[in-house]
């Protein structure tokens, strides 16, 4: 079984043996998912966010990702997103639903390209607060297959004199390469340093082009942490450990703050943006937080 499969059931496991009335198993005619909530709890979870999480509810119904709706993968119909148990978007849910003011499903232009999709979002008197979750994702395969609209970021942080970012690149064709991350020399396998970028310029973006004033800023990483949890398969369970731990490991390893001053840098130099932003204080005012289900703060 693949591990993000073997830590769906764990969670399974604990959380069906704490909270009453929660099952398992989504039915989709003769096919059944042990590893998503069952049909009628789901239809509760749905229900009680549509009457008492409305925001939340929209944010979900009208996001990119489909969180909230079964999905048709060619001939194949597979329950939705957020019933699965490693579901992120359903972990972050259920952690900040009754935080007064907290907003999901984030959408920032990156100006690269595309769009940084982040998980929450909230705004205080003194600071902003970004936070993207993960829980299954880090025990997936990963390919570090990218489209070159990114070389020339990549080569810039490369060269950067203020961080130990290195990005290693293989030009595949005239739309992809590959990349390999590192800090120094350390590779980077199991954080999402693509994804993570990619966050951190829809942050500096939104700063740069006015969208938000400057102020504090305090991005979350929520990784669910898998280490009170019991598994059946013991080979997986030390696999999903030794993840973890490196994920940490390859997130402490990191100066994000660094990062993003760089980024920074490479939007002024790349947008020539007429800057009404004190640059120095922006990225002065940025702190990266690793967090677990356990002890985030918003």
């Amino acid at each position: 079984m693949e591990l993000n499969k073997n830590l769906d059931y764990a969670i399974m496991v604990d959380e069906t043996s704490k909270i009453y009335g929660l099952k398992s198993g989504y039915r989709i005619k003769e096919n059944l998912y042990g590893n998503y909530i069952d049909n009628e709890s789901w239809k509760i979870f749905v229900a009680d966010m549509e009457k008492n999480y409305t925001v939340a509810f929209d944010m979900y119904s009208d996001g990119g990702g489909k969180e909230l709706e079964e999905r048709k993968v060619g001939r194949n119909i597979y329950p939705p997103k957020m019933a699965s148990f490693g579901s992120s978007s359903r972990m972050i849910f259920n952690l900040m639903k009754d935080t007064e003011g907290f907003l999901f499903e984030k959408k920032l232009p990156t100006t690269v390209g595309g769009v940084a999709n982040l998980d929450g979002f909230m705004e205080h008197d003194d600071k902003y607060i970004f936070v993207e979750a993960k829980c299954r994702e880090p025990y997936s395969t990963k390919n570090n297959i990218y489209e070159r609209k990114y070389e020339a970021l990549y080569n810039f942080l490369t060269e950067a004199k203020n961080t130990d970012i290195r990005c290693d690149i293989e030009i595949i064709d005239n739309q992809k390469m590959k990349v390999t991350f590192k800090i120094g020399d350390r590779e980077i396998h199991n954080f999402d340093m693509k994804q993570m970028i990619s966050h951190l310029l829809g942050v500096a973006t939104a700063f740069l082009n006015g969208n938000l004033e400057v102020k504090f800023i305090d991005f979350v990483y929520l990784l669910f942490n898998p280490l009170k949890l019991d598994f059946s398969d013991k080979k997986a369970k030390q696999k999903i450990y030794d993840i973890y731990n490196n994920t940490c490991d390859e997130c402490t390893a990191t100066d994000f703050k660094e990062l993003f001053g760089a980024i920074v840098d490479f939007l002024t130099v790349l947008k020539k943006w007429e800057i009404n932003v004190d640059t120095k204080e922006l990225k002065e005012n940025f702190r990266f937080r690793l967090c677990s289900q356990d002890d985030i703060i918003c």
